[in-house]
């Protein structure tokens, strides 16, 4: 029986039919019989019976000599030191060679090739591959039709003439959409569900809106503790098309659609929506399903559901905003539309506004911007404008139009208009909603549109949002040691709580304004004004002020770790956070905790080193702090904080609210136009999921 033969490091030495040294492309396998090649990218191949005639038999093969083209033609190789197996004092080409991992004088040290930064060996084939789905990217991230690919190939060769990739890259318009259905976007779906699937605990976001071709689309997002980028992410997962979208159909779609993925549902820590009442249904449905996934799992022990801190509060605050002003009969909305409309579809009309800024020498820089009445909140850059230029709008419906077009009092809308601008309380009214958008709105509409997490800084948001409306129009002495849920008990709509008109918070433009109102107009402006108070106030107490474990997450901020309630705190938080710790766990949570609230923590750890002449401090994320507190060491080395780093993970993977599904629509509106109304759900989802991961992978850019 012939004797078994094991791979010889004089080998390296020997030329190949190429006429380079075969230490460039061989390497010793996994076992001391084998070879691989590294050009090609070979699982090991055996040499025991046939020697150097194996190798031989390999660099004479086609393929290998196509591929040794391809990779020192482009991707560089260095050398580098080969593990000591690969020393042999064995010097016989012929004979069996015997490897040692001891070091003598006579070992020779082979030279090992590697390719830079770590990168595969790449064929033709592949590289040809590679182009194809770098333009798959850029057109999915760019929102390029599938069509503009239709003649690529023919304007890359006769763009590139000396590259043979340009000659054989062939990604017309069918391609491509199979590419990008089939290829990157199921690649960065398929990566997302095995980050989810080894995450703790997971928050499911989720939004539905009607697209182009009257059809209702559900997209779901993700938001949990990426271990690979050490911080919160927030990911789009699927967009799902629907006729009808009932509580019972979405709840059953998103949960077909996370069983088919093999995603635990019972890791599904809080659910993420608004407020309509079919999405408290789906959260209801929803709840009951991971409850009874869970008693599966742990019918033992009690079981605990969906954690709940109310609807998105960016909806709450938008809808008191809105409903404030439509209580009264000021008709903001329509006036700001009709004067909007007026202009829109007619350049004769935007021309003669500039003329009529000339005649005055008014300062004309931009046009009146238009108002959307489903984001009633964002009227305050809209209501800015239309001050800036009021002097142009009042000479040009005043005075220009009457004067170029006799008939225009017969027009309604511009009998509107004109009754709108006419009208002394008007720009008072104006200054008035713009100093609230300014002072009070303004910042948390901005706040709760963060990517970050920010769930442990919500509470204290909303009652500091529901105090600043209360201390506008209410006595200061009926607030005075009042916090939190304290402030739902004030009669705010009584007479007698309230400021009177000197003291009422209106803004100083606004009182500049209404001096040239008559009494009974000033009465009915500070009655109005009382109105709109009394309904922001009634509708933001339903904010979840009433939340205790929204409140108990106020421990997570770094100022608070030394507080003596912060334990307690955790230690409700541990209890009450689903289907995550056991008792055992559960008590050693309040043992780390003390130890975190003795430990010496350095303040660039949360807080940004900024040199600012106003004196702001900034934060850092709140990820990012807990991240340099899990990586703390006890004296032996290992982690200081083990089941805490697992319960924090989870709570900041909560979500304080629905901008990023929002933020995901307007996405959605340039991928999926009116042009392209015909895309299926499978194409969709696919450039839906390539643009994300070239956002999230890439930072947006394809060609890193």
């Amino acid at each position: 029986m012939p004797r078994k033969t094991d791979f010889c490091s004089k080998w390296l030495l020997k030329f190949d039919n190429t006429g380079r040294v075969c230490s460039r492309w061989l390497a010793k396998g996994k076992t001391s019989s084998s070879f691989r090649c590294i050009v090609c990218n070979t699982d090991d191949l055996s040499c025991a019976n046939g020697e150097w005639r194996d190798v031989k038999k390999h660099f004479d093969r086609p393929k290998h000599i196509q591929c040794m083209k391809d990779v020192f033609g482009s991707i560089p190789l260095v050398a580098s030191s080969h593990p000591s197996s690969s020393f042999s004092s064995n010097t016989n080409d012929g004979s069996v060679c015997t490897t040692t991992s001891s070091t003598s004088v006579n070992e020779t040290r082979i030279p090992f090739v590697s390719i830079q930064n770590d990168q595969r060996s790449l064929t033709h084939e592949d590289k040809v591959t590679r182009a194809e789905c770098i333009w798959a990217m850029a057109t999915s991230q760019l929102g390029f039709s599938y069509n503009s690919s239709q003649f690529l190939p023919e304007v890359f060769r006769f763009m590139f003439p000396d590259s043979q990739i340009a000659t054989d890259y062939s990604l017309r318009s069918r391609k491509i959409s199979y590419v990008i259905s089939h290829g990157t976007g199921y690649y960065f779906t398929n990566e997302l569900i095995k980050d989810v699937r080894k995450a703790h605990g997971f928050t499911l976001i989720f939004d539905e809106t009607t697209i182009a071709g009257v059809r209702k689309q559900l997209d779901i997002f993700f938001r949990y503790w990426l271990e690979t980028k050490n911080c919160v992410c927030v990911r789009f997962y699927k967009s799902i098309m629907l006729g009808h979208a009932t509580a019972d159909i979405v709840s059953r779609s998103i949960i077909d659609s996370l069983k088919s993925d093999g995603v635990d549902i019972t890791k599904m820590l809080m659910l993420g929506r608004d407020n309509p009442n079919v999405n408290k249904a789906i959260e209801d449905i929803l709840n009951k399903e991971v409850i009874a996934e869970r008693k599966k799992k742990s019918s033992s022990m009690p079981v605990l559901g969906l954690i709940s801190i109310g609807s998105c509060p960016l909806h709450v605050i938008h809808g008191s905003f809105r409903k404030g002003f439509k209580s009264t009969v000021w008709f903001i909305d329509e006036s700001i539309n009709d004067i909007w409309f007026w202009f829109s579809r007619s350049s004769a009309r935007r021309e003669d506004f500039i003329s009529a800024a000339n005649s005055i020498n008014e300062t004309y820089s931009r046009f009146l911007a238009r108002f959307v009445v489903t984001r009633w909140i964002e009227v305050g850059p809209v209501i800015e404008r239309i001050i800036d230029q009021w002097n142009i709008i009042k000479e040009y419906f005043l005075t220009y139009l009457p004067t170029i077009d006799k008939k225009i009092e017969s027009n309604d809308k511009y009998v509107r208009i004109k009754n709108f601008i006419t009208d002394k309380s008007t720009l008072a009214k104006f200054h008035f909603i713009f100093f609230l958008y300014q002072t009070i709105f303004k910042r948390e509409l901005v706040w709760l549109q963060q990517e970050q997490p920010l769930v442990h800084l919500l509470y204290g948001e909303c009652c500091n949002l529901l105090l600043n409306i209360m201390l506008s129009f209410v006595k200061e002495e009926l607030l005075k040691d009042k916090e939190g849920s304290d402030l739902l008990s004030v009669p705010f709509e009584l007479q007698n709580s309230q400021k009177n008109n000197v003291n009422i918070d209106i803004g100083e433009t606004t009182r500049t304004y209404i001096k040239d109102l008559s009494v009974s107009e000033k009465t009915n402006f500070f009655q109005d004004i009382r109105q709109v108070y009394c309904t922001m106030t009634e509708l933001t107490k339903s904010l979840p002020l009433k939340n205790d474990f929204l409140r108990h997450l106020q421990c997570l901020q770094p100022l608070a770790r030394k507080e003596e309630s912060s334990r307690t705190s955790i230690m409700y938080l541990s209890r009450h956070v689903p289907h995550l710790l056991t008792n055992e766990e559960v008590d050693r949570v309040g043992a780390e905790w003390r130890v975190y609230q003795m430990a010496e923590i350095p303040e660039e750890w949360f807080r940004k080193i900024t040199v600012s002449s106003d004196n702001i401090i900034e934060y850092l994320p709140i990820d990012k702090y807990w991240y340099q507190i899990f990586s703390t060491t006890t004296s032996i080395g290992t982690p200081q904080y083990v089941v805490l780093t697992k319960l924090v993970k989870c709570l900041l993977s909560l979500s304080h609210g629905n901008s990023d599904v929002k933020r995901g629509f307007s996405e959605n509106n340039h991928l999926v136009s009116d042009d392209r109304s015909s895309l299926n759900e499978v194409s969709i989802n696919g450039l839906r999921a390539t643009k994300a991961g070239v956002k999230f992978f890439g930072g947006g850019k394809v060609h890193i």
